[in-house]
């Protein structure tokens, strides 16, 4: 027998007997609504059954809980347990044309995005390497192997590195001239004195080198040299500059002395 909630139309198959003999109070499982359901106006022949699925067409549209009601309350009722026919699920078959299933709530844009990011960081690293050849060539040595295994050469250098300068002889810059030498005896030590000017050829102001000194033999064997400044540390045009220098105690075999510029 099928009972139907008179306030949200929700309906049940309950046993006909349960009714029996004057009707029940029962409540609806979704609204809660309760009423006194007649009993059945057919009669009940023994050993059938009134519980049964329903027919799909006599099914409302609107969903309802499955799940088990129970009776009003009522003064002189007992408790009466309605339950709602289950109807059993068919699947449905897949619409034609679906071989995968549908992925639901996928975005795409963030993977469009993630990729345009990484082709764009390729491209900059390859351009900054065809671009910057010589900063980089300056840096990391070896990749100048890999610019010519890759069939490029490097044709200029970069833009901050010095230019190659060609370094003047200290002769042409400058004239030692005066030269005297004098030997003194006090005591048991004998001290040997050089001294002598400096003369500037340039029309500017540079800087003065160190002056080398050196004790030859008779066969022009160097047997004692050094090295000192000059009075001062600049010379400008024009400008002559002394020198003075001295050694205690030379070496009795030498015979000569030169004085010259000290080569870096």
């Amino acid at each position: 027998m099928i009972l139907t909630c008179p306030e949200c139309a929700a309906r049940y198959v309950v046993d006909p007997k349960a009714l029996m003999p004057d009707g029940r109070v029962v409540r609806c499982a979704k609204c809660k609504h309760s009423w006194k359901a007649p009993k059945p106006d057919t009669p009940i022949l023994d050993g059938s059954e009134a519980e049964g699925p329903v027919s799909p067409a006599a099914e409302p549209k609107q969903e309802t809980p499955s799940s088990a009601t129970e009776t009003a309350p009522d003064d002189d009722e007992d408790d009466f347990a309605v339950k709602r026919a289950r109807r059993k699920k068919r699947p449905r078959p897949m619409p034609k044309g679906s071989n995968l299933p549908a992925l639901q709530n996928h975005k795409h844009g963030g993977i469009l995005w993630g990729w345009y990011g990484l082709a764009a960081f390729v491209a900059i690293i390859i351009s900054s390497f065809l671009i910057f050849q010589s900063t980089i060539a300056a840096i990391w040595p070896p990749s100048v192997k890999l610019y010519r295994a890759l069939g490029m050469e490097i044709t200029h250098e970069a833009q901050n590195s010095p230019e190659p300068t060609m370094e003047i002889p200290p002769e042409e810059l400058f004239k030692i001239t005066n030269t005297v030498l004098n030997k003194i005896r006090t005591g048991k030590v004998t001290t040997l004195t050089v001294e002598g000017n400096i003369e500037n050829r340039t029309d500017k102001t540079i800087p003065l080198p160190l002056l080398r000194i050196s004790l030859k033999g008779d066969q022009g064997k160097v047997i004692r040299e050094w090295t000192f400044k000059s009075s001062a540390a600049t010379i400008s045009k024009g400008e002559i500059v002394p020198f003075a220098t001295s050694l205690a105690n030379p070496p009795d075999a030498a015979t000569s002395i030169s004085v010259t510029f000290a080569r870096k």
